[in-house]
C-alpha cells in the first residue's frame, strides 16, 4: 500500500512538474499564448474536447507539412547553390589561369618587341647612312667633275694660246731667216707670251722668257738662231706637256667616274638589301606589336570577367547564406511551434481539468 501511494505521489509530482513546464513554455512564446487563447475559446464553448485535439493535431500536421516543404525547397536551394558556386568557382579558376598565362605571354612578348624596335631602328639608321654616303659621294663627284672641267678648260685655253704663240714664233723665225726681221724685235714674242700667262701657269715659262730676253740681246745672228731653235723645242715640249696633261686628266676623270659608278652600285645594292631587310623587320615588328596589343586587350577582358565572376560568386554566396539563415530561422520557429503544439495536445489530453481551471482564473484576472 505504501509503495502504491509512493508511485502515485511520484506520478502526480512528475505530472505536475511537466504541466508547469508546459504552461511556462506556452506563456513565454507568442505562438504558445495564441494556442492557449484558442484552447480557452474551445473550453468556453460547448464543442467536444476531441474537436480541440483534432484541431491542434491538424495544425501540427500543417506545421510539419510546411517544414517538409521547406526542407525540400532548402535542399533544392542548397543543391543549386552548390552547383552554381562550383561552376562560378571553376570559371574563376579558369579566368585566373588564363590571366596568369596571358601575363606570362605578354612578359615574353615585351622583350621581343623591344628588341625588334631596336633592330628596326638600327636598320633604319644603316639605310640613312647609305643615303648620306650616296649624297656625300655625289657631292664629291660633282666637285671633282667641276674641277676636271675647269682644268680641261684651262688646258684647252693654254693649248690654244700656245698654238698662237707657236704660229707667231714660226712665222717670226721664218721672216728672220728670210732677212725680213731682226732678232731685236723678239721682245714682241715676250708680249705674245704674256697674253696667255693669266690663262695657265705654263711649265718652263720663266725659262722661256729668259731665253727670249737672251735672244733679244744677241748681236750675232748665229747665236740668236741657236736660241730660237731652243725656244722652238721648248714650245714643242710645252705643247706635248699640255696634251699629256689633258690625256691624263681625261683618264683620271674616267677612272673617278668608273670608281664612283662602282661605289654607287655597291652602296645601292647594300641600300636595297637593307631596305628589304627593313621591310621584313617592320612586318615582323608589326606582327609582334599586334600580337602584344591583342594579348594585352584579351588580358584586360579576362581580368574584367574575372572580377565580374568574383563579384557574382560573392553575391551568390551571400544570397545562399541569407536563404540558409532564413531557412534555419524558420525551421527553429516551426520546431518551437511543433514542440508547443505537442505540449498543448498533451495538456488537453492529460490535464484538461487543471488547464480549464487555470485558464478560467486567468480570464477572470484579465
Amino acid at each position: 500500500m505504501k509503495l502504491l501511494l509512493f508511485v502515485l505521489f511520484v506520478y502526480t509530482y512528475a505530472t505536475s512538474a511537466q504541466y508547469r513546464q508546459a504552461m511556462e513554455d506556452l506563456n513565454d512564446d507568442n505562438f504558445g499564448q495564441t494556442l492557449l487563447e484558442t484552447i480557452q475559446m474551445h473550453i468556453q464553448s460547448d464543442e467536444p474536447v476531441g474537436n480541440l485535439v483534432n484541431m491542434l493535431q491538424n495544425l501540427q500536421s500543417q506545421v510539419e507539412k510546411v517544414q517538409n516543404k521547406a526542407d525540400e525547397q532548402h535542399k533544392r536551394i542548397t543543391t543549386n547553390c552548390y552547383i552554381n558556386l562550383g561552376q562560378l568557382n571553376d570559371q574563376i579558376n579558369n579566368y585566373k589561369i588564363k590571366s596568369v598565362t596571358l601575363k606570362s605571354y605578354i612578359e615574353t612578348l615585351n622583350p621581343n618587341v623591344k628588341q625588334s624596335v631596336a633592330t628596326v631602328e638600327r636598320k633604319q639608321k644603316e639605310i640613312n647612312d647609305y643615303k648620306s654616303e650616296l649624297t656625300q659621294a655625289a657631292e664629291k663627284r660633282e666637285k671633282e667633275h667641276e674641277t676636271y672641267t675647269t682644268i680641261l678648260d684651262n688646258l684647252e685655253q693654254a693649248l690654244f694660246g700656245f698654238h698662237q704663240i707657236k704660229l707667231a714664233f714660226n712665222q717670226f723665225i721664218d721672216s728672220v731667216q728670210k732677212g725680213q726681221r731682226k732678232f731685236e724685235s723678239f721682245a714682241e714674242m715676250k708680249q705674245v707670251l704674256k697674253q696667255v700667262k693669266h690663262t695657265y701657269k705654263l711649265e718652263g715659262y720663266k725659262h722661256f722668257v729668259q731665253l727670249l730676253q737672251s735672244l733679244s740681246k744677241q748681236t750675232s745672228e748665229e747665236e740668236a738662231l741657236k736660241l730660237a731653235i731652243q725656244l722652238s723645242a721648248i714650245l714643242k715640249q710645252i705643247e706635248s706637256y699640255i696634251q699629256t696633261e689633258r690625256t691624263r686628266e681625261d683618264q683620271a676623270e674616267l677612272a673617278r667616274e668608273t670608281a664612283y659608278s662602282d661605289y654607287k652600285d655597291q652602296i645601292a645594292d647594300l641600300f636595297n638589301e637593307a631596305s628589304r631587310s627593313l621591310t621584313e623587320m617592320t612586318g615582323m615588328l608589326d606582327s609582334q606589336s599586334n600580337e602584344l596589343k591583342q594579348s594585352e586587350n584579351e588580358k584586360k577582358e579576362v581580368d574584367v570577367r574575372l572580377q565580374n565572376k568574383m563579384k557574382e560568386f560573392d553575391n551568390t554566396q551571400a544570397e545562399c547564406s541569407i536563404l540558409d539563415q532564413e531557412y534555419q530561422q524558420s525551421t527553429r520557429q516551426r520546431t518551437q511551434q511543433s514542440k508547443l503544439l505537442d505540449q498543448a495536445i498533451l495538456l488537453t489530453t492529460t490535464s484538461l481539468g487543471q488547464l480549464k481551471s487555470d485558464l478560467l482564473k486567468h480570464a477572470e484576472v484579465y
